[in-house]
């Protein structure tokens, strides 16, 4: 018998539910099947990582800009992202102000509003909080899912996350038994044991708990922030946001009192403060949350970003690099500028020496002891800093001065202190821990001679011996081209004319390329904060939620912290 047709539910203000369906030729002899949501909802949130949402411009800087829109933020609007390639620092710094942009919403008053948000179009499934003339088509499927948040963040990322999420969760089961795709495929959730997915421990999740935990309906939100902004402050817009998800549908006259958190990189930090007191305080409507990726104290990254700009290989990597920022004066800019950003770098949890020189493999450096913001972060006068100040401000802003960034960074401390234990006490979480996918879990910089034309000539030439004094705390900077060699000299009186050059080694820890398992990831396994954790490989940290492993765990994370975190209905 041929699958049956699944109408689409619309669901109207007063709360009553229909489906319309059209007639078929003779030969499509399928049924129709409307499904009648039950009286419980429970929202399944999406909160992306940096750079995941859409931002635009106040018209402020639209206009200082002279800019034909007010894009600040688009990457999937390819004229815009391939712009940023050949902006300055200082055209960064004005396109990335945190103080001049916001959130890019759908706003049904735009008459622009579906072009501007096409990233997200044919959406196959999704229930219908009423419809324009009564009529479900492609455009209003679309619309709806305009409507939850699904385009204000970086939809070819995050797409198949929240579409999957979507029909999955509303479609479990058939006559009290699981669909096909529950019980069969790469993305079969149904029976399979936690540790085919990379956790230590765990039950699978059964047929009959399935059957328990569709007695409700799974409206997918993703909710976009201002990831310039402190993860702090995006907190609090978050609370806010989650709390008039559930006012929506509770007008809808559905019983709906928490909702479902699942979080990708930096949202895993926004989403830590959401139930934080001091943040979000919304730990009484979230019912549980599902990290990914998530660099839960900072990624050494961060600082090798800043330093010399991001990295990347191969064509796609290339463009990205160029894109998101290749030298350091580019990332500095923004960044440097970002409260969200600098909350990225390592924490105190991540631990000591993670910053270290080598003289001809000798460890020379390794900081910090014990405080990265006063050792390394708010340091002015030594090479392995972190901020160049002529790199902070290149566009001359008033909001944008050395003494203010350093405010910055002092305030990410707090911040990293105020939820460096805060986790829900329902939390799942999937990483990678892959050394196809290497990350930096520590940043070394390598000596060697300095550049032919740099002060290295005779030693290339072999006239004349390297040999580095120490301690590598009082080299000084000579130049620092932003793009990872900095020329140095030792300052010692018995080689006054000697200069060398340092560079970044590669990534050497196992992770996702971004985030290193063991100094970062591993952290709410250490603090027993975890249900499950589920070490995993085979993706890089940006498309994590594209893997079968990480999708199907998250299925299977939702739908225990469904079922252990609300009272179900049992069966006679």
């Amino acid at each position: 018998m041929s699958e049956p047709h699944i109408l689409e539910t619309r669901i109207h203000a007063n709360g009553t539910q229909s489906a319309q369906a059209s007639s078929t030729p003779t030969a499509d002899q399928r049924g129709c099947e409307m499904r009648v949501l039950p009286n419980r909802a429970i929202p399944v949130v999406f909160i992306p990582g940096i750079m995941g949402s859409n931002l635009k411009l106040t018209a402020k800087r639209r206009s200082e800009l002279d800019k034909s829109n007010n894009i600040s933020w688009r990457p999937e609007a390819a004229m815009d992202s391939l712009a940023m390639v050949f902006k300055s620092p200082a055209q960064r710094q004005m396109m990335l102000d945190p103080e001049a942009t916001e959130v890019d919403r759908y706003d049904l008053n735009e008459s622009e509003a579906n072009k501007r948000h096409k990233n997200v179009s044919g959406v196959s499934y999704i229930h219908v909080h009423g419809s324009k003339n009564g009529v479900v088509n492609k455009d209003e499927r679309d619309r709806q899912a305009r409507l939850k948040g699904w385009s204000e963040v970086m939809f070819s990322s995050y797409g198949d996350l929240l579409q999957t999420l979507e029909s999955r969760l509303n479609q479990m089961c058939e006559d009290g038994k699981p669909r096909g795709s529950w019980n069969s495929g790469k993305r079969q959730a149904v029976d399979v044991p936690p540790q085919n997915w990379g956790a230590a421990d765990g039950e699978a999740l059964s047929a009959e708990e399935l059957g328990t935990v569709c007695d409700a309906w799974y409206p997918v939100h993703a909710i976009g922030y201002n990831w310039l902004r402190s993860n702090g402050e995006a907190a609090k817009d978050v609370a806010q946001r989650i709390r008039e998800i559930i006012a929506f549908y509770k007008n809808l006259k559905f019983d709906c009192s928490k909702v479902i958190v699942v979080t990708h990189s930096m949202g895993g930090l926004v989403g830590r403060a959401v139930i934080h007191p001091d943040y979000g305080n919304a730990q009484d409507v979230v019912a549980g949350i599902v990290h990914g990726a998530m660099p839960a104290v900072g990624a050494a990254a961060a600082y090798r970003r800043i330093r010399v700009g991001f990295e990347g290989s191969g064509i796609k990597g290339y463009l990205v690099k160029k894109v998101l920022g290749d030298t350091g004066p580019k990332v500095t800019a923004v960044l440097a500028n970002s409260p969200g950003g600098l909350q990225l770098l390592p924490s105190e949890r991540y631990g000591s020496g993670w910053l270290k020189a080598s003289v001809n493999g000798k460890e020379v450096l390794s900081l910090p002891q014990a405080d990265p913001y006063t050792e390394i972060y708010t340091v002015q006068d030594k090479w392995y800093r972190l901020i160049n100040p002529e790199w902070v401000n290149p566009a001359k802003l008033t909001t944008s001065k050395i003494g203010i960034v350093f405010n910055k960074i002092l305030d990410a401390q707090t911040f990293h202190q105020n939820i460096g234990a805060t986790y829900h006490s329902a939390t799942y979480l999937s990483y990678g821990a892959d050394l196809k996918q290497k990350a930096w879990g520590e940043v070394t910089w390598q000596t060697s001679s300095a550049p032919f034309l740099g002060g290295g000539a005779s030693q290339i030439l072999g006239i004349t011996r390297l040999n580095i004094e120490e301690p590598a705390s009082e080299w000084q900077t000579l130049k620092d081209d932003g793009c990872g060699v900095i020329v140095l000299r030792d300052g010692q009186p018995q080689n006054p004319r000697q200069r060398f050059s340092a560079e970044m080694a590669d990534p050497a820890e196992p992770g996702d390329g971004t985030v290193p398992a063991e100094r970062s990831a591993q952290e709410p396994v250490r603090q027993g904060k975890a249900r499950i954790a589920y070490q995993q490989t085979g993706y890089e940290h940006q498309d994590s939620f594209k893997d079968d492993a990480v999708m199907t765990s998250t299925l299977h994370a939702v739908c225990k912290i469904a079922l252990q975190s609300f009272t179900w209905k049992t069966c006679p």
